[in-house]
């Protein structure tokens, strides 16, 4: 089949994800074009040869994510399309596409449904819109990021959700499934060393003065900033971090869903620092508390994290307990493409339009 994966840029969780699917596409004799936006995005995907897009990338300030910010950073998205719209429809027809494949990237959305071809949806994202407001989240905040999930993934033929705490879903086109996790985590034999491993998505100049006050060893990723800071080693990102992720006694981070699933993989407790603002954050941070396996905090203080670390062998034990299965994922991926692919010949055969084709504007969402 000729796969369409469209890829947020936006962090890069969907974008190690994306490494390990089309590389997994590939091998089973699929051709798959990729689509992505962010520079950072845009090389990790080298390998593929993807094509270049534009998309929303988030902003901060001082409060948390701004909805301002974000929408001023964003403005340039609308004269791009303008300007390039048609010319990557025709590129895409010239694929002659059989599937289309989102992870949180819209434009896909609307060229699969514009195409009329079937839409796999494939996030964790899509969890939203299967849970009540959780306890403390915000009203506002909540349904924000609930309305731009059925944004985003509007219309798909099937939901692929990736999901740690997620009731098993009623409809049939919706799967939930342990998130799958790149062969170079899967590999590793962790260890427990000295240090705490601290990964940011954003600068905190604030918790980075915490860490200063503390008689434990962090070693920090954020930004690609290098250099040592009294306690603090500050490492760019490169072959180095794998071997500080599997030797670390515990993470301290943002609390992206990617790296939650390796620090469980990994059997590593966690200290969540969400991003202010942004829901999906605050409710894995949730998840990391009620689950057992973690903490978080907003604002974090030393008596927050030396009660943390007081209390890793407890974190270890639920950890212990704790299994999934990283197949998962692409094993429904698989049998989803599978059960497409004999649509579309039993339509050919019969001379019918392929089933779910145009199903991309049905009113029926999961």
């Amino acid at each position: 089949m000729n796969i369409v994966y469209g890829v947020s840029g936006e962090g890069l969780g969907h974008v190690y994800e994306a490494l390990e699917i089309a590389a997994l596409l590939e091998a089973d004799g699929h051709a798959v074009k990729v689509l992505t936006y962010g520079d950072r995005a845009f090389r990790s995907l080298a390998a593929f040869h993807p094509t270049r897009i534009e998309g929303v990338q988030l902003c901060f300030d001082s409060e948390g994510l701004s909805l301002w910010r974000t929408f001023r950073g964003s403005a340039h998205c609308f004269p791009f399309y303008a300007r390039n719209g048609r010319r990557l429809l025709r590129e895409l027809a010239g694929f002659r596409p059989d599937v289309f494949l989102t992870a949180y990237e819209p434009f896909t959305t609307f060229a699969a449904h514009w195409m009329r071809k079937p839409l796999v949806s494939m996030d964790n994202q899509n969890e939203l819109r299967h849970m009540p407001r959780p306890r403390d989240a915000g009203v506002f905040a909540f349904h924000l990021a609930r309305l731009t999930t059925q944004v985003v993934t509007f219309g798909a033929a099937e939901y692929i959700v990736k999901s740690f705490g997620m009731p098993e879903p009623r409809e049939k086109n919706v799967h939930r499934v342990a998130p799958i996790l790149q062969n170079e985590i899967r590999r590793l034999q962790p260890t427990d060393g000295s240090h705490v491993l601290v990964y940011l998505t954003k600068p905190n100049p604030d918790l980075i003065e915490v860490l200063k006050s503390m008689d434990e060893t962090f070693v920090v990723y954020c930004h690609n900033r290098v250099g040592e800071e009294g306690n603090i080693s500050h490492r760019a990102q490169g072959p180095g971090y794998l071997r500080d992720l599997a030797s670390c006694k515990a993470i301290l981070g943002t609390t992206g869903f990617s790296l939650i699933a390796d620090s469980i993989y990994l059997r590593k407790p966690y200290f969540g620092v969400p991003l202010r603002k942004q829901f999906e954050q605050t409710h894995n941070a949730v998840f990391l508390k009620d689950s057992g396996l973690g903490e978080f905090s907003e604002k974090v203080t030393r008596a927050d994290l030396e009660a943390f670390l007081a209390r890793l062998p407890e974190y270890r034990r639920k950890l212990a307990a704790f299994r999934f299965d990283p197949a998962e994922q692409e094993k429904a991926l698989r049998g989803i493409l599978a059960k497409l692919q004999e649509e579309s010949a039993r339509a050919r055969q019969g001379g019918a339009p392929a089933p779910d084709a145009g199903s991309s504007f049905r009113t029926t969402q999961p």
